[in-house]
């Protein structure tokens, strides 16, 4: 068990390295582990990745349309928050902290998969719904009330979460890279509007084709992270 625990914490910090500068007064602990990514990119991936699991499992009708306006302009001011926070902070307009890291990341991470999800759905499926994610107000108070609960959680300071959220953190990585690039290959008509059902043979191909961009983006950034590193 204690190979396979240091086994996948290097492999962590592997990825982790390969996004994110990994400073440690920036991060959050898991005990005396460092999480493999800062508070903000923790704050983006887990958002980006906790977001997915509550959309697909809320929303099954294969909901093929962006949300409404309302919650479009909501959307957008999250992932605003977290440039903003960085630009703030790099312009030393104001201190962030690792608080306010984490919840304008987890905002912009949470965002940005509630409007991706719609464009994957239109995308996969061939019977997608013509019917808007979020089309009532309580169902987004819903999401944010969840999000709310996983920023807390997030921001507890409680060993035993954070040791979760270590791997969370490590598999959001992971999987919002193969999302994003599985997105961008089924733009393409061979791979588009082919599915009935989430998981499904066609989905194979795109995958792998979305694994393996995702590695070579992951690796050039490592090259780049460690080339900036070296200066």
């Amino acid at each position: 068990m204690d190979i396979m625990n240091n086994w996948l914490t290097r492999f962590a910090e592997l990825i982790g390295s390969s996004v994110c500068h990994q400073l440690a007064y920036r991060s959050f602990w898991a005990g005396t582990v460092k999480i493999p990514v800062c508070a903000r990119c923790e704050g983006i991936y887990a958002g980006f990745f906790i977001s997915a699991i509550f959309l697909f499992c809320f929303f099954r009708k294969k909901q093929g349309e962006l949300p409404p306006l309302y919650i479009i302009i909501t959307l957008a001011l999250f992932i605003l928050s977290a440039f903003a926070e960085w630009g703030f902070s790099f312009f030393s307009l104001f201190e962030s902290t690792n608080i306010s890291r984490f919840i304008t990341g987890y905002l912009a991470g949470s965002a940005s998969m509630t409007i991706v999800f719609p464009v994957f759905n239109y995308q996969y499926y061939s019977d997608a719904v013509s019917e808007r994610v979020f089309p009532r107000l309580w169902q987004f108070a819903v999401f944010i009330s969840v999000s709310a609960v996983f920023i807390t959680m997030g921001l507890a300071g409680i060993t035993v979460i954070n040791n979760v959220y270590y791997y969370v953190t490590f598999i959001s990585i992971l999987f919002t890279f193969y999302f994003t690039n599985l997105v961008i290959v089924l733009l393409f008509p061979v791979f588009a509007k082919k599915a009935h059902r989430l998981f499904s043979g066609r989905i194979i191909l795109p995958s792998l084709i979305a694994l393996i961009l995702s590695g070579i983006e992951l690796y050039i950034s490592y090259l780049i992270h460690q080339y900036a590193a070296g200066l």
